[in-house]
């Protein structure tokens, strides 16, 4: 099957590259940054046209790896500049966690097949990333002819396809964002409290880097409730309220976070079974925001 791919960015490019590990036909490549279309194409060993047209002509199967920003003006591109009897039953799939196959409504309205289609991974390395998209697990909302298709491609990479509602699109992300991202932002305030000790920056990743691979490992082995240890789980308020006090003195902006963090620890302790009534109450007044 001949597969074009439009953006040939860290994702566009990984998943050109895998595809084309697993027997896919990359047929072509676009990019407004010809550096990356040709970069892309030169470990593809294709030929670079970086036509938009030409991509979409020679492709059964289109991938718009672009911005998010950027997919609705790329839809209505493709709809004005190409003829509809060459849209036409073609699959076209965004790659965005946030928007829904809506956004491609200018080629659905020329018979187009659409989707979106989001890897539930990280692409920080353009050189490696294709090696993340095997065994991963992709986010899929959009037309059953469209699944079908990235049902053998998830099949193909050894992963697996979780179909989303188009309403429910945004709250998925959401959950995409607070598991990836506000983990960083987690690792960055333990890196403010420390320095706040007197660590230095290297040192406190060193030190606490181990402590969030092992809870991860602890997730994986154990399932989230079961990984849940520290003052919390054992209904030890005395503790956290030492650390409410001492967040509130020397860096009272992240008390709240910690409040509310405290709060939903308290639930998942209390569905786990390993507090009592009192520690439960004791808490949930001492974390109040």
């Amino acid at each position: 099957m001949n597969i074009g791919i439009i953006g040939a960015g860290k994702l566009g490019s990984a998943l050109a590259i895998a595809l084309n590990k697993t027997g896919f036909c990359i047929c072509g490549v676009y990019s407004k940054n010809e550096q990356s279309s040709k970069l892309l194409c030169d470990k593809l060993d294709i030929e670079r046209e970086n036509s938009i047209e030409a991509t979409v002509q020679n492709a059964e199967v289109v991938f718009l790896s672009v911005p998010d920003n950027a997919i609705d003006s790329i839809a209505s591109k493709i709809a004005y500049c190409i003829d509809r009897e060459v849209i036409e039953k073609k699959i076209f799939l965004h790659l965005s966690g946030a928007l829904t196959s809506e956004v491609l409504k200018p080629l659905q309205d020329l018979g187009a097949l659409t989707g979106s289609f989001h890897p539930i991974q990280t692409f920080a390395d353009r050189d490696n990333g294709w090696q993340k998209l095997f065994h991963c697990f992709f986010g899929f909302e959009g037309c059953a002819e469209a699944l079908k298709f990235v049902d053998t491609i998830a099949d193909k990479l050894k992963g697996r396809v979780i179909p989303i509602n188009k309403e429910q699109k945004s709250l998925y992300h959401a959950a995409a964002c607070i598991i990836s991202n506000y983990t960083v932002t987690l690792f960055h305030i333990m890196h403010q409290l420390l320095i706040k000790v007197g660590m230095e920056e290297d040192a406190a990743t060193s030190a606490f880097l181990p402590l969030l691979q092992n809870t991860v490992d602890n997730i994986e082995m154990l399932g989230h409730k079961n990984a849940l240890t520290g003052p919390i789980s054992r209904g030890d308020y005395k503790v956290v309220a030492k650390h409410i006090d001492a967040l509130k003195k020397e860096v009272p902006q992240f008390e709240t976070v910690y409040r509310l963090l405290g709060r939903e620890t308290v639930e998942i302790a209390l569905q786990r079974g390993s507090l009592c009534k009192e520690d439960v109450e004791r808490l949930i007044n001492l974390l109040e925001v």
